[in-house]
């Protein structure tokens, strides 16, 4: 059994009818994904990469049970995510750089209990976690305010809030994008030292930078235009000669 599984998974959306429209509008479609499939082992760094518009965010948002798929399967641990939403959600994290999320005039200790609660935990137990985590992830001021903390401590705040509910696996959507380079190389070592190898973990996550796919992924898959066009480990996928930047170039439209 796969940790995460996709079978011809699709996603197509359509923009609305405009109602007041003397004449029939055309309904216009984008096509987001098609017919996509993927394998996932349990236990690895899987790297998602692609430029900007390749489907990325779309494909993770399906496979954590926040956007339905037009048509195909995706499944957790052999777990749909349509008929078993509720499941999938005690399975995931999820890790976005999505700021507004959390509440801004709360501390981070606070935001930690906050969500934790909302994952039905005792508030004995969710403070103990949200000690364990801000220790393990180094976050400095657990008191100060959200708004007050620098980027990084942002980042490390939204992979703790999802460290909270002990998730099998970790889908992360381009987590170190905001990061400065130190930073970043520090959380690129903590997901693979910490989150996969020590607490066996399955780790997923989309980027467009090359050097991370190849710095952080045990495999990496090449995704453009809702397509997955090329898929192996780096030695897999250099042999036919040249880097991870040329097969990349040669495989999709080159933009970063």
């Amino acid at each position: 059994m796969y940790a995460v599984e996709t079978i011809n998974l699709t996603k197509i959306f359509r923009s609305a009818r405009n109602i007041f429209s003397l004449r029939s509008p055309r309904v216009r479609t984008i096509t987001a994904i098609y017919q996509l499939n993927l394998k996932v082992r349990k236990g690895e760094v899987f790297a998602i990469l692609g430029p900007n518009g390749a489907g990325k965010t779309t494909l993770i948002k399906i496979i954590c049970s926040l956007i339905t798929p037009t048509s195909g399967t995706a499944l957790i641990n052999g777990y749909d995510v349509v008929k078993n939403e509720d499941k999938i959600k005690s399975l995931v994290g999820l890790v976005i750089g999505e700021e507004r999320s959390f509440y801004w005039r709360l501390t981070g200790r606070e935001n930690l209990e906050f969500f934790g609660v909302l994952h039905n935990l005792s508030l004995h137990e969710v403070r103990r976690r949200s000690e364990a985590i801000m220790g393990l992830l180094e976050i400095e001021d657990p008191d100060k305010r959200f708004y007050e903390y620098s980027t990084g401590n942002k980042q490390k705040l939204a992979l703790g809030r999802c460290l909270l509910s002990n998730s099998d696996v970790i889908f992360m959507d381009e987590p170190t994008k905001s990061l400065d380079p130190g930073v970043a190389s520090k959380f690129r070592k903590f997901i693979k030292e910490v989150l996969v190898e020590k607490e066996n973990k399955t780790a997923i996550f989309s980027t467009h930078s090359i050097q991370e796919a190849e710095e952080l992924g045990d495999r990496i898959a090449i995704m453009d235009k809702g397509l997955i066009k090329a898929c192996g480990n780096i030695n897999d996928l250099k042999a036919d000669g040249g880097s991870l930047f040329d097969i990349y170039s040669r495989v999709t439209s080159g933009d970063f």
